[in-house]
């Protein structure tokens, strides 16, 4: 594989004093990879090498930073911010694990210098991760667009009611519930806030979408999964709609109040995540979800 040359470093603005990820930057600089340092504060990020703020917008464009890869040491809350700035300046990212269970940094913070090291040099796989574009459109009409590598989730706020919605697939009413929210996400957000509500891992590579509902009113409504061609639309009721909010891969900066019409489907982005030679994806669940068994 490419030798990697130039690299952004991601991370929370704690991180950047810690020991061992200093050693790392300190080992890239020696071995000429040219690094930019961004870190993460509350609510915007910051380009150490210049001082620039960015702002909720998150937006980056190859022009301002050009890169070979982006390393995020954090959690999986992290990755995803920083999935946004891979996205946008068509780079692949890279995960280790300085949160907790961690499904998409999977590269513990252990074995981190040795995995990066080899890495940089070209020894890795591309994990191609299927994406979700959703159209909000709120209660005064107003549309915004966004992508989402983990799901999409219509859900309450600000009062303790159920929500009211017709669930469409490809223009089909499917069913109108009645619950606190429902959960449309990738095969990549199925061990997300998905897995927790009762629906299944799905294997990262699969071509589907899963349809999640939140705490629904009955038990005839249950988790769905649909092909990645079809079109899902939410229309919530006027009566629910003051207490309706949908947020995107679990972001604070991806909050979208009142809405009204919420229309997913399959993104034309796709998320290029690096991993070791010897990555593999049930290994990962066996690991983080403690399947193991005596041997």
């Amino acid at each position: 594989m490419k030798k990697i040359k130039k690299v952004i470093i991601y991370s929370h603005q704690k991180y950047f004093a810690n020991a061992n990820i200093r050693k790392i930057i300190n080992h890239l600089k020696r071995n000429g990879i040219k690094l930019i340092l961004i870190s993460q504060h509350a609510g915007y990020a910051k380009v150490e090498s210049t001082s620039e703020i960015i702002n909720n917008d998150f937006k980056f464009t190859k022009s301002k930073i050009n890169s070979d890869l982006i390393i995020v040491f954090g959690g999986d809350g992290l990755f995803l911010t920083a999935s946004r700035f891979a996205i946008d300046l068509d780079v692949p990212i890279l995960g280790i694990n300085y949160g907790k269970i961690g499904f998409l940094v999977d590269i513990d913070k252990k074995q981190a210098h040795k995995q990066i090291t080899a890495i940089i040099s070209g020894d890795y796989i591309v994990d191609n991760r299927m994406m979700l574009e959703a159209k909000i459109q709120d209660q005064e009409n107003i549309v915004r667009k966004c992508i989402s590598l983990n799901d999409v989730v219509v859900h309450n706020y600000g009062q303790l009611k159920m929500i009211k919605m017709k669930i469409f697939v490809n223009n089909f009413l499917i069913n109108v519930q009645r619950s606190d929210g429902i959960i449309i996400a990738t095969p990549t957000g199925s061990t997300a806030y998905s897995m927790s509500n009762g629906c299944p891992i799905v294997s990262p590579d699969s071509n589907v979408i899963c349809c999640t509902p939140v705490s629904p009113h009955t038990y005839s409504h249950r988790p769905i999964i649909v092909n990645e061609r079809d079109k899902i639309k939410v229309e919530v009721d006027k009566l629910s709609v003051n207490h309706t909010m949908t947020t995107v891969d679990g972001s604070n900066n991806n909050n979208f109040e009142k809405s009204k019409i919420i229309e997913i489907k399959k993104s034309k982005n796709k998320l290029r995540i690096l991993h070791p030679i010897e990555y593999n994806y049930f290994q990962i669940l066996n690991k983080k979800l403690k399947w193991g068994g005596r041997s």
